[in-house]
């Protein structure tokens, strides 16, 4: 029987054997393509609020892991006298595309293309299908993103330093740099600095979602309300070794404020804690998520079987993913 690992690792192995098709079949001279791309979410293990600065920005401290909860993303090209963009979702009917991080972030990269020299002009459509849950603190919006970002980055054969990417992708948003290249990492700054920690065991992950979201921006502004602030320091060692016995010292700073405003987030954390096997719960980013680690498929699965029954008239979703 086929695990989540070995059906996300073929899923992956299918794209980047669509993708190196796609750019050795004579991309220079064919006026049309077509490809898609999977972007993960990410989970925070731990996040610290380091300061807020002058310019309004908060300063972190946190480590992200991607996990196989991912979006996919269809894109097709063709050439015209002119550039424009256009991207459906049949997940998200009610937004505006120009708006959308997918679009942006073409945009951004079809710019940088022509400052290069490039005179290549065409339609980009994008078909964007959601899995990961929007305002839940699992960077979808920011992986979808930097995923287009890379994309087109190769496509165009642009000769951009991993900097350079870096500054575009910052400039788009504050997680969209650690998707660039989605593995464990401490993540510091505004999210533009990023230190690769050595993998350390299999974790599988229960993620269970209220039936609310949580606006960034909100939770920003009532973390700055919030006169309760903890100082300690969680182990960024933790992560990466090898021990799968060991209970994870899992701390966030939006913790209190979000679940101030937000009892039932209180009563999914609790609840997932007192799991058999669960190793560590926690709100993953602003949330509004939270998740619970297992050393193992098992009990991950029981887990969420439970969870199911547990919140049944909540309209809760549930998500079962392993870290990559």
């Amino acid at each position: 029987m086929n695990t989540p690992r070995d059906d996300t690792l073929a899923l992956l192995l299918a794209m980047k054997n669509k993708m190196d098709d796609f750019f050795t079949a004579s991309a220079a001279e064919a006026s049309s393509f077509s490809t898609f791309i999977t972007t993960p979410a990410k989970v925070n293990l731990g996040l610290k609020i380091v300061r807020r600065r002058e310019d309004g920005y908060h300063e972190i401290r946190t480590v992200m892991e991607p996990i196989s909860l991912v979006d996919t993303i269809f894109c097709e090209f063709t050439e015209a006298a002119a550039d424009s963009f256009s991207l459906e979702s049949p997940q998200m009917m009610d937004f505006a595309a120009a708006d959308n991080l997918v679009v942006r972030a073409a945009r951004k990269m079809v710019a940088a293309a022509h400052e290069q020299g490039v005179e290549r002009r065409g339609h980009w459509h994008f078909w964007l299908e959601k899995r990961i849950p929007a305002g839940a603190g699992l960077g979808g919006g920011s992986s979808n993103a930097a995923g287009v970002l890379n994309l087109l980055k190769d496509f165009y054969e642009l000769e951009l330093t991993a900097a350079e990417l870096n500054e575009m992708a910052v400039q788009l948003g504050a997680d969209i740099p650690f998707f660039l290249r989605p593995e464990l990492a401490l993540v510091e700054g505004i999210g533009e600095r990023l230190t690769p920690l050595p993998p350390g065991q299999r974790r599988y992950y229960l993620l269970v979602k209220p039936s609310f979201s949580i606006n960034t921006g909100w939770a920003y502004a009532a973390l700055n309300a919030s006169a309760e602030k903890s100082s300690v320091e969680y182990d960024i060692g933790q992560f990466s070794r090898k021990s799968d016995k060991s209970n994870y010292l899992l701390e966030n700073d939006f913790e209190l404020p979000v679940m101030s405003a937000y009892p039932q987030i209180t009563e999914i954390k609790a609840w997932l804690e007192q799991s058999p096997g669960a190793l560590g719960a926690l709100l993953s980013g602003s949330g509004s998520v939270v998740y619970a680690i297992y050393a193992d498929l098992k009990s991950a699965i029981q887990a969420e079987a439970a969870a199911r029954r547990e919140w049944r008239d909540s309209d809760c979703d549930f998500f079962l993913a392993r870290n990559l």
